[in-house]
């Protein structure tokens, strides 16, 4: 014959295994949206970074390297005297796929002076992302 004392001791057993079990798939769930928020804060960190350092070259126009993979030091080396080791190092790691191609020219006349303006679109793409930017030259 069972008691109450008995069952009363049942139900106490019952009550943690079943709130051990929720705690469980709480911090389950928790670990898992922790885990998502760290990949989403890599990859926007990731494109971050690649678009600070992609706007680095704008004023480098050279038909000479469409189409060319390179790396950004190489790039910029010719445009800026560049001493921080740290930030060569971080361009040299940087590979991108340049493009240029030519869009339109715009002639602008006033009285008798003439200028043209060539508007070229230069892409810089990686597997981090594509830039394309419109550059203007004499």
């Amino acid at each position: 014959m069972t008691t109450i004392k008995d069952n009363r001791s049942a139900y106490i057993l019952m009550e943690v295994i079943v709130s051990i079990m929720i705690l469980s798939i709480v911090g389950i769930s928790l670990l898992k949206t922790d885990s998502n928020e760290k990949k989403l804060y890599n990859i926007a960190t990731s494109k971050l970074e690649f678009l600070q350092y992609i706007s680095i070259p704008l004023n480098h126009h050279s038909i000479d390297i469409h189409g060319k993979e390179l790396d950004m030091y190489t790039l910029v080396k010719s445009n800026y005297n560049l001493k921080n080791d740290t930030l060569i190092k971080r361009l040299k790691k940087i590979k991108v796929h340049y493009a240029q191609k030519y869009k339109s020219i715009i002639n602008i006349t006033q009285d008798k002076n003439s200028l043209n303006l060539l508007i070229d679109e230069i892409t810089l793409s990686n597997k981090k992302g594509r830039s394309k930017f419109l550059t203007v030259r004499q």
